[in-house]
């Protein structure tokens, strides 16, 4: 399992954007907005609890699918840019936990979004919705807004 590093606030993923995600318009291929909105997230995870969503389901048995995503594009990304995804927590439910991310260049926002995950267990043959577990709610108790 992964370490965590000394926590910062609010969390911010940076990742150039690449040529192979473009597309004919020479900006970001709209799509590729999703995978970078949960490639922060998962960053997030693996900071904040120290464990990839990889690592939640192969070694600790639960998973958090994604249950819900709203996407608001605000200007586009090319590949001169690098792009900054702040990570907030909006709402910690019993099994569930809220995220809003707000994707930047400099001072410029490309996106907003909400993307809601719901801690499972992975276990059985069947996925069944769990409690967060104690000790990673008192982490992510720190990153609600």
């Amino acid at each position: 399992m992964s370490r965590p590093t000394e926590k910062s606030y609010p969390f911010v993923h940076a990742r150039r954007i690449r040529w192979g995600e473009s597309d004919p318009a020479r900006i970001a291929y709209t799509a590729r907005y999703l995978d970078f909105a949960m490639d922060a997230i998962e960053a997030f995870f693996n900071d904040r609890l120290g464990a990839s969503f990889y690592e939640f389901n192969l070694d600790m048995g639960s998973g958090s699918p994604f249950v819900h995503v709203s996407l608001d594009f605000r200007s586009p990304v090319t590949p001169r840019d690098t792009l900054e995804t702040e990570v907030r927590i909006a709402k910690l439910g019993g099994s569930s936990v809220t995220f809003v991310v707000q994707g930047r260049v400099g001072d410029r926002v490309s996106y907003d979004g909400k993307l809601v995950c719901a801690f499972v267990d992975t276990t059985g043959p069947k996925m069944k919705p769990m409690a967060i577990p104690p000790r990673f709610r008192e982490i992510l108790e720190a990153d609600v807004i």
